[in-house]
């Protein structure tokens, strides 16, 4: 069996304002012809199929929906097996218009399966409140599959970063010991939007990425799904994408002098950011600016003064977020009350689903008793 493994689509993704539909339609295509050309019997993917909680719109899940429903008609007759990201909600209801064959598995709990000759360890995405209370994540996966049979190459597919490889993350990680104890052969993780090999650890594990370049964060990353063959080899196989072009200058008068010859070595498709080290006009009027005067294809002016820099792209101005918190102050009500409202609002409006939130308060005041 071969088995084919992508993350992190963000399907209906919007970007400096710009809508992705059409490189995530491409990218699906181009996944489907990995999977057909290597006829696999299984496809995991990672996480993260849409964007946001809320209803991405028709115009997208359609063509999501029509991807998946090809993967399962292939002539191989593959499973489909989804992890729960932190994008992801067990509530999409086109998911169960596949659900009837069973080949179609939506995992949204820690959990093992063996297909042929592996043995499967699938870890969706987790919250610090996701897990038994006194249990660090570790404990918990070993209590989740002590009863794993011997034997068969062990992969572990996850939605979160492996331990120590992300700095400053705050997040729930997967421990490296858990994945050595269980003599884990092959992982691969979803969630971080690099794509390649782990370097310098002990077991090997890799990171899929998402097949597009959804910030500037990602300028450099390589594109690519993996395929595990039947010898549990990792293939990697590259996947083409609109690139990302920083270009750099002291001010605004360098950039006004220079901006479009630069502009006219870089590839057709890419979105490009400009960075002046200081400017006397705001970060937003050179933008508007510089996509009159030479080139619509730059979506972010960012400035570097001082310590924080100042950016402005093509994405609306308004701060809705900030706007929220500030209506919250305006209220008569405690400050308990207020940080609630503000929490509450601030997690509606960046895409969380209720049911998250719920449990995140409830943690909240869990904590705030033990104190």
């Amino acid at each position: 069996m071969r088995i084919l493994v992508c993350a992190d689509l963000h399907a209906g993704a919007r970007t400096w304002g710009v809508d992705r539909k059409e490189e995530i339609l491409f990218a699906l295509s181009q996944i489907y012809d990995v999977a057909m050309d290597f006829d696999i019997g299984a496809l995991f993917v990672l996480g993260d199929v849409f964007h946001s909680f809320r209803y991405p719109g028709e115009d997208i899940v359609t063509p999501v929906a029509e991807f998946f429903s090809k993967i399962l008609n292939l002539n191989s007759k593959p499973f489909v097996y989804m992890l729960k990201g932190n994008h992801d909600w067990s509530g999409i209801k086109i998911w169960e218009l596949f659900q009837d064959d069973g080949r179609f598995i939506f995992v949204d709990e820690v959990t093992f399966l063996r297909l042929d000759d592996f043995m499967v360890f699938l870890v969706p995405y987790l919250r610090k409140h996701n897990l038994p209370k006194g249990k660090e994540l570790k404990e918990f996966l070993e209590s989740q599959w002590d009863s794993a049979p011997e034997g068969g190459v062990r992969l572990c597919f996850a939605h979160m970063a492996l331990d120590e490889t992300v700095p400053g993350l705050s997040e729930v990680t997967l421990p490296e010991d858990i994945l050595k104890d269980l003599k884990v052969d092959k992982t691969i993780c979803g969630h971080i939007h690099r794509h390649g090999r782990i370097m310098d650890r002990d077991v090997p594990v890799y990171y899929v990425g998402s097949p597009l370049r959804l910030d500037f964060t990602e300028e450099d990353n390589h594109l690519g799904v993996y395929v595990i063959d039947e010898k549990a080899n990792v293939l990697d196989i590259p996947l083409e994408g609109r690139p990302l072009v920083t270009l750099q200058y002291e001010d605004e008068a360098e950039a006004s002098a220079r901006l479009k010859e630069s502009v006219e070595s870089v590839s057709q498709d890419a979105y490009i950011r400009v960075i002046l080290d200081r400017s006397s006009l705001p970060a937003s009027q050179l933008l508007e600016k510089f996509r009159f005067l030479v080139d619509e294809r730059i979506v972010v002016v960012s400035i570097n003064e001082g310590f924080t820099p100042i950016t402005s792209s093509t994405q609306d101005p308004f701060d809705v977020v900030a706007l929220w918190k500030r209506y919250i102050e305006c209220q008569e009500e405690d400050d308990v009350t207020k940080q609630i409202l503000k929490t509450v609002g601030e997690s509606l409006l960046l895409g969380k689903d209720p049911s998250t939130i719920w449990q995140e308060l409830k943690f909240y005041f869990e904590i705030g008793e033990q104190e």
